[in-house]
């Protein structure tokens, strides 16, 4: 129970990690009843957390559980088992998480056996076996023992790349959120998705042969064949996402499973030949999930396939961390009671789904291969002659960039007019713009496209024609709108706006008063521009009673170099390399930090930031700012909230945080106020967002 510590071998009270075990659920009473019974007999420690996610519409576990033993959350956003979990591991606070499902009966000693051995600090994830469980005797119990159908071992120690199933997965609590967590709005797959992802990350995979769980079987064909549907629907999924995988589709093996079965009933072997036809049944039920698609159903009340959407917000991938600006846009795009969804190109790698939790999103080529072909007959039928001159014009985009076919196009394109949407906005001049113009060409409906940095000064793929084309163009700096008129020229000049990435004032303001203890801290992907190799070295420039501690928030190609400089300046007690951080765990360290230090630069490739969104961040959490003077930087950090020092200049770098540093407390906690002012009548998100609006309205 919990409060009460387990006595082990070995020792008198010997203590293991504390574990948050997490079970999505979703069912009627009487499977909460089984659970209920079945989780009061595992063994827990002092510190151990049992939290129930219950994914069913009316709270039907929440109403059930009793006592303290359980945490239920209720999780209603999505209709699906990795939205729910990621939804428990958000209540969960130990460094140790382990999910199994709730058709599962762990032993009761289920977290001692996973910890029996020692555990390298390099393991993100271990699995346990799976024993088939029946209460029944029947012909369809033995058939999945005979299968394996709930065998770990060989995907985790011969797949080509090592998973475990989610129904007995214990998951290291640094290595889930690096990855950040499973993916949602997916029925299967995310389970297989979410070891590679881990084992990407650096992470690896283990197997604990005493850590079983018995999982119950289904005990009519109906709903095993429907879960084997399901799987069906995830493997294309994940092929499709991971193409190197050996996840391959079972088609080819009807017709041997098939033949197989009067075979064995003409040698007299009825229940072989049963198993066989079972075999056959098994490959057209995953077949026909195969073509039909992995989305799950629409939890009550949340968008559907075709509700209104006014507005489609059109990126690359989504959610990422390094563009939050994108999610800030579309929450005030709701906020003024706008209908809005987004569109994605892609799932970013490492996703923030907390954050979106919510958000009407669809990503390009997540439909079945039914819906892909019906899609472009309709469209085809539908707008022949755009059709026609969209398969012209890719010979000509395609001298510049790759181009997505017409078919799979197509789905966005059905779904788009279905809902309604009247108008199509564009973030980054990359494939996702070029898409947006296809498709506004395509439907007859206006784009318009925010440019941001990279897109138009490092690789400018087909621009001037999405610029042109484009009902009007945004971008965050006075610098880039210079920049985007010149390609333009005078004529157009006219439809290329300022529109700050802004930010919100009342989730970024301070909790604590300012005391500036001296810790300088950077925000930003480990790349060139962030001129983060300048602020080592300006460290080792500055005494270290000056400058105590740098810490520098991010992930990127220049991690190894920048860890390397810092040892050879000799500040590597006082720079640390955090990695990339939560936009939580950012606002954390901007609350305790005395300054921000943001010192980029143009990248010899021509690369650099616009006005980074940190920058306001820490304005609106009244932390003075050190940044350089270049690209947008200018047009936010004052000499009455921060220093302006030359790009590429650590002497100088150092020379203005030694001068904010040597400050009293109060006058930069003062400084800090004056920049919080600016961003609340500057960049606030809202104000931005209502002028986007009115340019959106205009083009009605």
């Amino acid at each position: 129970m919990p409060g009460e510590a387990s006595e082990r071998p070995g020792s008198i009270l010997a203590r293991r990690p504390e574990v948050s075990v997490v079970v999505p659920f979703y069912g009627g009473p009487d499977s909460a009843a089984q659970l209920i019974e079945a989780l009061m007999r595992l063994r827990l420690d002092v510190g151990d957390q049992l939290i129930v996610s219950d994914n069913t519409p009316a709270g039907i576990f929440a109403a059930a559980a009793p006592g303290a033993r359980f945490e239920v959350v209720r999780s209603r956003t999505e209709q699906s088992s990795y939205h729910t979990r990621n939804v428990g591991a958000d209540l969960a606070r130990n460094e140790w998480l382990m999910f199994i499902d709730s058709d599962t009966r762990p032993r009761p000693e289920l977290i001692d056996e996973y910890f029996a051995e020692p555990i390298s600090s390099r393991v993100g994830a271990i699995a346990g076996p799976m024993l088939a469980l029946s209460e029944t005797e029947g012909r369809l119990s033995r058939y999945a023992e005979s299968r394996s159908a709930n065998e770990q071992a060989f995907h985790v120690r011969n797949s080509y790349r090592p998973f475990g199933a989610t129904a007995n997965l214990l998951v290291r609590r640094a290595a889930f959120d690096e990855v950040g967590g499973f993916m949602e709005g997916i029925r299967s797959g995310g389970d297989a998705d979410f070891c590679w992802r881990l084992v990407e990350a650096g992470w690896g995979i283990d197997y604990r042969e005493g850590a079983y769980v018995h999982h119950c079987l289904r005990e009519r064909l109906r709903d095993y064949l429907r879960l084997h549907a399901r799987y069906g629907a995830g493997r294309r999924w994940v092929i499709k996402r991971w193409p190197y995988s050996d996840m391959r589709s079972k088609v080819e093996r009807f017709f041997p499973f098939l033949a197989g079965m009067p075979y064995w009933w003409l040698r007299g072997q009825f229940e072989r030949g049963l198993f066989k036809g079972i075999d056959s049944l098994v490959v057209l039920a995953e077949a026909i999930g195969y073509v039909l698609g992995n989305r799950p159903p629409p939890a009550e009340g949340r968008p559907g396939e075709f509700d209104p959407s006014e507005i489609a917000v059109m990126v690359e991938g989504f959610p990422e961390l390094s563009e939050t600006f994108v999610l800030n846009e579309v929450r005030a795009m709701e906020k003024a009671g706008r209908g809005v969804s987004v569109e994605a190109r892609s799932r970013a790698r490492r996703p923030a789904f907390a954050a979106v939790w919510g958000l009407d999103v669809r990503y390009a080529g997540e439909v079945g291969a039914l819906w892909h072909l019906g899609a472009l007959l309709w469209l085809l039928a539908r707008h022949p002659l755009r059709s026609l001159a969209d398969l012209v014009s890719r010979r000509r985009w395609r001298r510049e960039e790759a181009v997505s076919t017409l078919r799979a196009l197509a789905p966005t394109a059905r779904r788009l007019e279905r809902r309604g949407v009247s108008h199509l906005h564009v973030h980054f001049a990359r494939r996702a713009a070029l898409d947006a113009l296809r498709l506004g060409r395509l439907l007859g409906i206006p784009y318009s496209l925010t440019a941001h940095a990279w897109d138009i000064y490092v690789d400018p793929t087909n621009l001037r024609e999405k610029l042109e084309r484009a009902s009007f163009v945004t971008t965050g700096c006075e610098y880039n709108v210079r920049h985007l008129r010149g390609l333009l020229g005078d004529d157009a000049a006219g439809r290329v706006h300022k529109i700050v990435m802004g930010v919100d004032p009342g989730a970024f303001s301070r909790e604590t008063p300012y005391d500036g203890d001296g810790t300088v801290v950077a925000v930003g992907r480990l790349l060139e521009k962030k001129g983060f190799d300048n602020l080592i070295a300006a460290a080792g420039i500055l005494d270290p009673k000056v400058l105590r501690r740098i810490v520098i928030v991010g992930e990127g190609r220049c991690s190894e170099h920048l860890t390397a400089q810092a040892r050879e300046l000799g500040v590597a007690d006082r720079v640390e390399l955090v990695g990339a951080r939560r936009p939580a765990e950012v606002r954390a360290l901007l609350e305790d930090a005395a300054m921000l230090a943001m010192p980029c630069v143009v990248a010899p490739d021509g690369d650099r930031d616009s006005m980074p969104v940190v920058v306001k961040e820490a304005m609106a959490m009244g932390v003075p700012v050190v940044a350089s003077d270049e690209v947008g930087l200018p047009e936010a950090v004052r000499p009455e909230w921060g220093r302006l020092v030359p790009p590429g200049d650590p002497e100088a770098l150092a020379g203005a945080i030694r001068e904010l540093l040597s400050l009293p407390a109060s006058e930069r906690r003062s400084m800090g106020e004056a920049g919080r002012e600016f961003v609340e009548s500057e960049f606030d998100v809202d104000g931005q967002t209502r002028v986007l609006l009115a340019l959106i309205d205009s083009c009605g």
